[in-house]
């Protein structure tokens, strides 16, 4: 980068008061010997980054507002609140910091939400879970524009954003409160969402923790990519257990199979299978079903879910061993995750999000809600301050960085 001298800007700080400044302005060095005066929004004012400011706003007001957008129901009900405290800022400022910020995080995500100390996990087991909410994604149609139209218009799909949170728990299998969690999400593919906990694992000495833990619900597309991840990460144990409430959902389903004549017992009968689940005996269990049904049709539709669901997943549904061995058994951490991360801020009537600002939202929200948003900030502070240090080169005849800022 090369110092181009001081240029007129404003800045905001903590209060919403707008300063007027003369700030060091840098560009992009060149090969050339000949030097003119770069015109304006080609350079950056370095200076400011170093000092933590985030598109001309201190580091401690663009907290704040993030902090409001990513809590409050909307945009705008965000510019209220703020209205209220004196900081006049309008929608698209705020959803301007939003994604400056949320983008310039995600560029080291993983990393980014952790303390320099590593974590002792010698004497801990850590719980993964993995689950999928919902949203819509707005989408700007293709074509052109019917005349009778003032605008091009755009299409809201359903998509499943994917969560993962990651908690710690002692020997005795109860929650390490003295450790954050960690939550995110991805609007992406299968793929990126276990690239990005990949980004979160090999942050945590895994080698040395006591035990891991992978709990979700039935969906083959969770578990047929632990093991390569593992590889990845160059663990050869952990554990693996479907969520406990899942199941019990499922064999309920095979329940409400049973015939009219024996309605009447569908709870006793239920209650012995739920028994026969948890101890493990899905051989008798499935004999039992068998037994039952009396018609073939019936008979056939719940073998087929039984076989589907339970006879692919019984090893990770030795329910009364994983108890004995204080080894978790339900993912009600991710279902928690995704009713405040998404369902009470990103999901709800007529409300739509882009692809970039989707991702940004969920990145932050998880962040906050986690407990690890002052390491975010801090983080991302420092990290500015050395990506602007990394990229200033002196050059003869040219005024120090130190200097000028």
């Amino acid at each position: 980068m090369r110092f181009c001298g001081y240029r007129k800007t404003s800045v905001r700080v903590f209060t919403g008061r707008t300063l007027s400044i003369s700030s060091p302005y840098f560009v992009k060095a060149k090969a050339k010997r000949k030097r003119k005066r770069a015109p304006n929004g080609t350079g950056c004012h370095l200076g400011l980054e170093v000092l933590g400011f985030i598109e001309r706003s201190s580091a401690n007001l663009a907290s704040n507002v993030i902090q409001l957008a990513i809590l409050c129901p909307s945009f705008d009900i965000a510019r209220k609140v703020l209205h209220e405290q004196g900081i006049l800022l309008d929608v698209k400022t705020v959803q301007r910091l939003c994604r400056k910020f949320g983008c310039g995080a995600m560029v080291n995500r993983g990393e980014i939400s952790f303390d320099a100390e590593p974590l002792d996990l010698k004497e801990a087991t850590v719980l993964i879970c993995m689950d999928g909410g919902r949203l819509r994604q707005r989408k700007r149609k293709q074509g052109r524009k019917p005349d009778s139209l003032k605008r091009q218009g755009y299409h809201t799909d359903w998509i499943e954003p994917k969560l993962l949170t990651i908690q710690f728990l002692d020997q005795q299998g109860k929650l390490k409160k003295e450790i954050p969690p960690i939550y995110d999400a991805t609007i992406g593919k299968i793929e990126d969402f276990y690239d990005l906990l990949y980004l979160y694992l090999q942050e945590l000495d895994l080698k040395n923790a006591h035990r891991i833990v992978f709990c979700a619900d039935g969906a083959p597309c969770l578990w047929k990519r632990i093991p390569e991840l593992m590889r990845k990460l160059n663990i050869v144990n952990w554990h693996e257990a479907l969520d406990y409430t899942h199941a019990k959902q499922n064999l309920y389903k095979i329940a409400e199979m049973i015939p009219r004549s024996l309605a009447r017992h569908q709870t006793e009968v239920f209650e012995y299978w739920k028994d026969l689940m948890w101890r493990g005996e899905f051989d008798e269990l499935r004999s039992t079903i068998e037994e039952l049904f009396r018609s073939p049709k019936t008979r056939k539709q719940a073998l087929k879910k039984f076989d589907n669901y339970f006879a692919g997943n019984k090893d990770r549904m030795q329910y009364s061993l994983f108890k004995e061995q204080n080894l978790p058994t339900g993912s009600g951490a991710v279902e928690s995750a995704i009713r405040r991360v998404i369902n009470l801020r990103i999901k709800g009537a007529g409300i739509f999000w882009t692809a970039e600002m989707a991702e940004v939202m969920l990145f932050l929200r998880s962040q906050f809600l986690c407990g690890r948003w002052a390491t975010l900030i801090n983080n991302f502070v420092c990290r500015s301050r050395n990506i602007v240090k990394q990229f200033w080169t002196p050059m003869p005849n040219t005024v120090g960085f130190e200097h000028v800022c």
